[in-house]
């Protein structure tokens, strides 16, 4: 098996000159454009959260930038597509790697333009011999045909550190333990996911989306697997609309966190 990593890129200067003119307060704009922290600019893609205030932060900085949803709104962002695309995304994490998700992030960062095909040995012209034959650390990155502008700005997920990784047989002997694991890390990861329930059009549409994607998704890894598995995406959002509705129901608010706060 061979293992490849990629490194995220940030995002281009252009965007990052663009958060700074809306976001910053005027005092400090130039002194953050200058700083070179600030060129690791990675966005954090918060559907699931507005600010309580738009008043500019004192201590402004573009690394890990929480990039909420009326922002992305004001900066017109396809939320739409962004909601449907994290819909799939974790229902590919759930149903085909059998990861949790606990606190995954979901961020947009750029990736640099590349001749590749999503096979490493036909985009180098390389034999499997050939890529078995690599020294363990090769620098796979310097093999491959990088052209660094222009980019192209992806949605990432990142930091796997925390997950759990589930058998298969665990969702055929106990779905239900299961699910409930599977709402809990969905409930208390950042608010990367739109919500359930919430009074906003926009917010009720990005629910929508999102959980017609994931089931939609999840159907297709599931799909020739044991039958048993069939129900337990739309048992999972169900699980997910429950939970924010007992949350509601004593006082706790959306998207309440029994462990973070």
């Amino acid at each position: 098996m061979t293992l490849i990593t990629q490194r995220i890129l940030p995002l281009p200067k252009l965007a990052r000159d663009i958060l700074i003119e809306k976001y910053c307060p005027d005092t400090s704009r130039k002194r953050v454009a200058a700083h070179p922290t600030n060129r690791d600019c990675l966005a954090r893609v918060y559907l699931g959260r507005r600010r309580t205030t738009t008043a500019p932060s004192a201590n402004f900085t573009l690394r890990n930038f929480n990039l909420h949803l009326d922002q992305m709104i004001e900066l017109g962002l396809p939320v739409k597509d962004l909601a449907i695309d994290i819909g799939e995304a974790l229902a590919v994490v759930h149903w085909s790697a059998h990861v949790d998700g606990y606190d995954i992030e979901f961020v947009l960062g750029s990736e640099e333009s590349m001749e590749y095909t999503g096979d490493l040995c036909l985009t180098r012209k390389l034999t499997m011999a050939q890529l078995a034959a690599m020294s363990p650390h090769t620098d796979i990155e310097s093999l491959m045909p990088f052209d660094f502008e222009p980019r192209t700005t992806r949605l990432w997920i990142l930091d796997y550190n925390l997950c759990n990784i589930w058998d298969e047989s665990v969702a055929l002997k106990n779905p239900d333990t299961l699910i409930s694991h599977l709402v809990l890390s969905f409930f208390e990861n950042d608010p990367y996911y739109p919500l359930p329930l919430l009074e906003d059009c926009v917010d009720r549409e990005l629910w929508e989306v999102f959980s017609t994607a994931y089931v939609q998704r999840a159907d297709q890894v599931i799909e020739g697997k044991d039958p048993r598995l069939a129900s337990l995406p739309q048992k999972f959002i169900d699980g997910c609309v429950q939970r924010e509705r007992r949350s509601l129901e004593y006082g706790l608010g959306h998207g309440h966190r029994e462990w973070k706060q």
